[in-house]
């Protein structure tokens, strides 16, 4: 008997280390598309409990012939991450050197939103988010 209990034990012992700890349900690659055209692409990456990642926005300009380019901007490190377990706080620094602070609203299953506050002369934005899979 006391040997099936060490038996037990260890087995228990050996399956605590083997479950790793569930992934943040931010984590992974978020898309945005506001008035019919791509907006974001978030791509959030969990390294040991700590969240981080990037973000590539596509800039519409109007370039003078009513049409707008999409173009989008490099990866932007996201800084000073925050999770809450529902809404992950971050900023970008562009490439101008000023810092935009973001927020990223799980909604649902897959679902989000990404919301730019008031902040440096722009108003605040807000872009439907869904998780690619």
């Amino acid at each position: 008997m006391k040997r099936m209990l060490q038996v037990c034990s260890l087995a228990g012992l050996m399956a605590l280390c083997l479950v790793k700890a569930a992934a943040s349900p931010v984590a992974g690659t978020w898309e945005g598309v506001k008035d019919g055209v791509k907006a974001a692409t978030i791509h959030v990456r969990e390294t040991d409990g700590i969240l981080g990642g990037s973000a590539i926005f596509y800039i519409i300009r109007d370039e003078g012939s009513g049409t707008h380019n999409g173009a989008p901007t490099p990866p932007l490190a996201m800084v000073g991450t925050q999770w809450d377990g529902h809404v992950l706080r971050f900023s970008v620094v562009t490439s101008d050197g000023r810092s935009i602070a973001f927020e990223l609203r799980v909604t649902g299953e897959g679902k989000g939103e990404l919301v730019r506050r008031p902040q440096g002369g722009m108003p605040e934005d807000k872009v439907p988010m869904v998780r690619a899979r």
